[in-house]
């Protein structure tokens, strides 16, 4: 490492040689803590000397002492040396797993699964990582991979950017979502699409991605894309729904995110359709120890 312009010979052994003497008050001590050779060390030190076009040492006396120049100059390499062994210890500690953070885009549906189990086991083999979670629809999540906000993001389709690289990790059907005293959910028989009162859906923002799957479903009428409710969260949707106010269109693990015991996902015998769940991180760049190390315990 160099330490002053771009055209010295001065690194950090050089500093470190100057302080050891300092500290033992001799070349000969020195050397031996340092594991040179005493010229060595002398010719470390006058090359020092050298750059620095002036004497730290005085030679004369016994102890060496440094002159009033070299002392000064010295107390500057202590603090430079601190700060960098600091900065050395921080970033082995980051290496190491030992401190650190993971920045976490989930849709509201991966949080509970695969993202809470992953966060557990994690935590409990690297106690000293900070964990984020941002949830948010996909096209967000997306743009703070891009822009580094987020290490990578757990979300359904909806990102469009050639700097992101998309790899799929789940898949969850679609399915009919309603309260457990709902009709249909009491239903002994398959349920179909004609058996879905378009009255009774709760539908999602069209922004959302969900929203966006099911008007682009070519087999699902029109009338149960829409909704007399309307919410801008799969939240408030499951909130609804567990007190009877009406049924949605959701992927099953979606369904599951207020795990409440009044909820029922039923399947849908002349429907299909599958929200696939992707790991989103930045092309051409590697992710942060930490977070590459998260990323194993998803999978």
């Amino acid at each position: 490492m160099k330490v002053f312009s771009e055209n010295t010979n001065i690194g950090l052994r050089h500093l470190r040689a100057a302080l050891t003497v300092t500290e033992e008050g001799s070349f000969s001590r020195a050397a031996q803590r340092l594991g040179v050779v005493p010229s060595a060390l002398t010719e470390t030190i006058r090359t020092l000397e050298l750059e620095c076009g002036t004497a730290i040492f005085d030679r004369k006396t016994r102890p060496v002492r440094t002159t009033e120049a070299g002392e000064a100059f010295l107390e500057g390499a202590r603090d430079l040396l601190d700060r960098f062994e600091l900065s050395l210890t921080n970033l082995r500690q980051v290496g190491g797993l030992k401190r650190g953070r993971v920045a976490i885009g989930a849709a509201p549906s991966a949080v509970l699964s695969p993202l809470s189990d992953a966060i557990m086991t994690f935590r409990a083999d690297h106690p000293g990582i900070d964990i984020i979670v941002h949830d948010d629809v996909a096209e967000r999540l997306a743009g703070m991979v891009v822009n580094r906000t987020l290490d990578f993001a757990l979300a359904g389709p909806g990102f469009e950017s050639a700097e992101l690289d998309g790899r799929k990790i789940s898949e969850d059907p679609f399915g009919l979502v309603c309260h457990r005293d709902h009709h249909l959910a009491r239903s002994k028989r398959p349920i179909v699409l004609a058996d879905i009162n378009p009255e009774d859906v709760i539908a999602l923002d069209g922004q959302a991605g969900i929203a966006r799957m099911l008007a682009d479903c070519p087999e699902l009428p029109p009338r149960l894309t829409m909704g007399r409710i309307q919410t801008f969260s799969t939240i408030a949707q499951l909130t609804l729904i567990s007190r009877n106010a009406g049924v949605a269109l959701l992927p099953q693990q979606a369904a599951k995110v207020i795990q409440s015991d009044d909820i029922v996902f039923r399947a849908i015998a002349d429907f299909r359709l599958i929200r696939s769940l992707f790991l989103l991180t930045r092309n051409r760049s590697s992710l942060p120890p930490a977070a590459e190390r998260f990323v194993s315990y998803l999978f």
